[in-house]
């Protein structure tokens, strides 16, 4: 015969059962991240008419792009030749020290490569996606191709829909880590983290999320030092 527990411990029994599953939910996620963000780089990007176009910010050095960031800007060319009416919105700004910003070093890429000054607009506001596309929706972009990496053009729509804006990715074909090179594994698993922190986020809440993010961005600093100075200054915008 079926056994009927009390109801203290049905309860017992189904809080745990919850709590696992709430555990379980983002390690399976986690799993399935590498793929989720590989197969999106080759999805249809599902907008053929776009209102702008805007181009995520990531490192320069004293006013000249990294690779990283010459690979979008030479994509969000690309983009703006092709769909002329649209506008450039470059994002980004800079970490103490820096005489320039990330938002501003992109538009004077574009500038010197024929795009109407009329066309960009600077936002140099964000050192993390979440804090530009939050930025830029005041701009009221409209229907918006994200120009960043391959590996990133997941997270940065996911983010930038949860920011309000109307966001498809356009990854750049030009992005200089390329696989199985080590910078492409690295990038990959800070955004496997990155997902990671999404899910815990939809799951378990903002808190929970933030923990995470915190615990993550030790690790990275551990293994990539070039990334601490940024983590730095999230730390100090977020009060921490």
């Amino acid at each position: 015969m079926p056994t009927t527990l009390p109801p203290f411990w049905a309860y017992l029994r189904d809080v745990k059962a919850f709590r696992i599953l709430a555990l379980a939910l983002p390690v399976v996620g986690a799993l399935a991240a590498p793929v989720r963000i590989i197969a999106h780089q080759f999805l249809p990007r599902g907008l053929d008419n776009p209102d702008s176009i805007a181009v995520l910010g990531t490192a320069q050095y004293d006013g000249r792009p990294s690779r990283h960031l010459r690979a979008r800007i030479d994509h969000a060319r690309d983009l703006a030749r092709k769909y002329p009416r649209t506008q450039v919105y470059t994002l980004g700004a800079n970490l103490p020290g820096d005489r320039f910003t990330e938002a501003a070093v992109s538009a004077r890429e574009l500038r010197d490569d024929g795009i109407p000054d009329q066309r960009i607009t600077e936002v140099p506001v964000g050192c993390c996606t979440r804090d530009s596309m939050e930025e830029l929706l005041g701009y009221r972009p409209g229907s918006t191709l994200v120009v960043t990496d391959p590996n990133h053009a997941l997270r940065a729509q996911i983010i930038s829909r949860l920011a309000g804006i109307d966001a498809f990715s356009a990854p750049t074909p030009y992005c200089p880590s390329t696989f199985p090179a080590k910078t492409w594994w690295l990038t990959l698993a800070h955004e496997v983290g990155g997902l990671y922190v999404q899910d815990v986020r939809a799951l378990a809440g903002p808190r929970a999320a933030r923990r995470v993010e915190q615990a993550l961005r030790y690790v990275e600093g551990w293994l990539r030092p070039s990334r601490r100075k940024r983590h730095r200054e999230l730390r100090r915008k977020e009060g921490q």
